[in-house]
């Protein structure tokens, strides 16, 4: 129904009043996509927005001076002029909040603004509440006002008078600058907008005052639209001519249309003689000053014929001596055609110095890295050989396999290297300890603290054990974690461990004959003695002749647990090499033979200074039991003979104990020096024991 009317002729009439509204609504419309055009940003697109519901409130009001009719003119109003009338507020608080750089910040405020005010407009439809009649003025027809007016002309006011209240703390916080003129600016078009608001008196009679908010409307777009648009512009020129990089601007034909303070500065030219000068009149000014002139005016030429095209060329200056990397790029106006060029001129002198420094620091530091190259190879071989001749196994496990080992390792576990090279590490290690082994590896990788040397058992190629200490430790090799390991052949060690045992385990046996045998055979010799001393005359001849043999087995049981000992004290025995004379030694032992048998008839002949390097003890013991045994195995000779003398035998010495005594058949020569073997018989030689 409503569109039927709209859309009839018969609905209006020509009204003067009317114009002003349309035009007002054109050009608040033209300004707000004239400033998105210009700059897309979030101020330009609260512009937009404000200047569109401005827009739609004087086109409606317009539209609705030239109705005829009174119900057609409330629903319009209600449907279209109020929309524009109930989103202008809102749009005044977000181009606020916008240009203030504060939507983040009042984002919240902005949509609940727009949310109330689209309640005023749905309840406006719904009901009589907002628009409540028409009235005719000379002007034309307007709307009356109802209830719902009041509270929605608050939130109106409320809106504006809080945009103002936010530039006013803004401006007292702000420096002076382009900045704060164009919130100043701002504030004054705001203000201005307040006036508009006469349109609303003549909506509540018996007030009857001409609508013209359209002009204050108008003026307050116009300054909002001058203050963006200059601020923009003060902008660019600040940073045009604070920027630090000389900037030449040509046109399509090569002549310079703007240039900026430092760009003054590298050419040694005022603003004033830039400017509507062909560029390459300039560089024949100042040819003199650039080096390879030529070169420049090539490319200078490229650039005017050629605006499309992007370059970027050195150039060096010899007065001021400057480096300058020079740059163009092609502009273009507002409809896309190619209007001229920027030119960037860069001052790289230090660049240039630096690249210069680091390409001398990059020879010397090439040729140091060659000579430490050569170094590090000769190092290198140093210390596979020394890895390789080392008297331990070394070797390095990466991932669970062998990635290296030196000739040591290889040979210890009986491998090629070719084998060994790639072999899981579990299988070089004993079955009962590889998963304890294995587990101290993990947690060495994951840096946990773990035993790093200790023994194990190792599996040889042919299957057999070697026992060995081993000792680990955590590296990099080939950018990747290893462990590094040595290995020691501890063999010998347990061997040695083993006959320690022994020869404790002897040495409490010795004791234990000494002190278990020796008290039974002192009483068997005792009471043997006891017998043949108190009962001779009872005991015949050959009573007394058992009594005797019990008497000597005894004695020579006595003498073998004295030999045994002795034996086993020998054994155990630290030598302490020194120089010791034989000779001298030798006339001792004999003395003591002599005088513990000073009727037996025997010529010692003794080398004078015989000296040997040995251990004087050990070597005393066995001159008195060579030397002894000599003394007795002669008894029988009554021209007994016992020598001691030293004779050579190639490089060697040799030091010997001869006599003319009883001898022993060749082929018992190796049973001479073992325990318990008798090469005469018992009389002869009572104690089993060898020199």
């Amino acid at each position: 129904m409503m569109l039927d009317k709209l859309l009839d002729s018969a609905s209006y009439y020509l009204n003067p009043y009317s114009f002003p509204m349309f035009i007002t609504a054109l050009l608040i419309m033209m300004l707000g996509v004239y400033v998105f055009i210009e700059d897309k940003n979030l101020v330009s697109k609260s512009f937009l927005i404000m200047t569109l519901s401005g827009s739609i409130w004087q086109a409606g009001i317009g539209m609705m001076y030239l109705m005829r009719d009174a119900i057609l003119i409330l629903s319009f109003y209600k449907v279209f002029v109020f929309f524009g009338i109930a989103m202008i507020a809102p749009g005044m608080y977000f181009f606020t909040t916008a240009s203030l750089g504060l939507l983040e910040e009042k984002k919240k405020y902005v949509l609940a603004n727009y949310v109330i005010a689209l309640a005023f407009y749905i309840t406006s439809l719904m009901t009589d509440w907002l628009v409540i009649g028409v009235n005719e003025y000379f002007w034309g027809r307007y709307v009356l006002y109802g209830p719902l007016s009041i509270p929605f002309l608050v939130f109106f006011f409320a809106l504006i008078i809080r945009s103002l209240l936010l530039y006013h703390d803004s401006i007292r916080k702000m420096e002076p600058g382009f900045k704060r003129d164009q919130i100043k600016l701002f504030t004054i078009s705001l203000a201005i907008a307040i006036m508009g608001s006469v349109d609303f008196l003549s909506c509540f009679p018996p007030l009857e005052v001409y609508p013209f908010g359209y002009l204050p409307v108008f003026v307050f777009v116009s300054l909002q639209t001058y203050a963006i648009l200059q601020y923009k512009k003060a902008s660019l020129n600040e940073i045009f001519g604070a920027m630090e990089d000389g900037i030449i601007v040509i046109d399509r034909n090569g002549r310079i249309t703007e240039v900026n303070h430092s760009m003054e500065k590298i050419i040694g030219l005022s603003r004033q003689d830039f400017l509507g000068k062909d560029i390459l009149d300039i560089l024949f000014s100042i040819a003199d000053k650039i080096e390879n002139p030529e070169k420049v005016a090539a490319l200078l030429k490229e650039i005017i014929t050629k605006p499309g095209k992007i370059s970027d060329e050195d150039i060096t200056l010899l007065e001021p001596a400057l480096h300058i990397s020079t740059r163009s790029s092609p502009l273009t106006d507002r409809f896309g055609t190619k209007s001229g060029s920027v030119i960037v001129f860069r001052d790289i002198t230090e660049r240039k110095r630096l690249e210069e420094e680091l390409r001398k620091y990059k020879e010397e530091l090439e040729e140091l890295v060659k000579v430490r190259t050569e170094e590090l190879a000769a190092s290198e071989k140093k210390y596979r050989a020394l890895v390789n001749h080392a008297q331990v196994g070394i070797g390095i496990h990466q991932g669970g396999k062998t990635v290296f080992a030196n000739r040591q390792l290889i040979s210890m576990l009986g491998f090629t290297e070719e084998e060994f090279i790639g072999l899981p590490i579990s299988r070089l290690i004993h079955p009962a300890e590889v998963k304890e082994v294995m587990s101290r590896a993990r947690d060495r990788y994951d840096g946990k603290e773990v035993i790093d040397t200790y023994e194990l058992r190792l599996i040889r190629k042919d299957g057999s054990v070697l026992p060995a200490i081993t000792s680990n430790v955590v590296i990099e090799y080939e950018g990747n974690k290893a462990t590094l390991i040595t290995i020691v052949d501890i063999t010998e060690s347990k061997l040695r461990k083993e006959l320690e045992q022994a020869n404790q385990e002897l040495e409490m046996f010795a004791y234990s004959i000494s002190h278990d045998l020796r008290a039974p055979l002192r009483s068997i010799d005792g009471f043997s003695q006891a017998l043949l001393e108190d009962y001779e005359e009872q005991l015949d001849h050959e009573g007394q002749d058992y009594l005797r043999r019990i008497r000597a087995a005894s004695q020579r049981m006595a003498s073998m647990i004295d030999a045994i000992l002795q034996l086993s004290r020998i054994g155990r025995y630290e030598m302490r090499r020194e120089q010791v004379n034989l000779s001298t030694l030798a006339q001792d032992i004999t003395e003591d033979l002599k005088m513990a048998d000073p009727d037996r008839q025997v010529e010692f002949v003794i080398a004078e200074g015989v000296t040997v390097s040995g251990d004087p003890t050990l070597i005393r013991v066995a001159l008195e039991n060579l030397i002894g045994n000599a003394w007795k195995f002669t008894r029988k000779n009554e021209n007994a003979r016992i020598e001691l003398g030293m004779m050579t035998q190639g490089k060697k010495h040799v030091y010997y104990v001869r006599d003319n005594g009883a001898g022993f058949d060749m082929k018992y020569a190796d049973k001479l020096f073992a325990p318990f073997q008798r090469l005469h018989s018992a009389t002869a030689r009572p104690t089993p024991v060898p020199v």
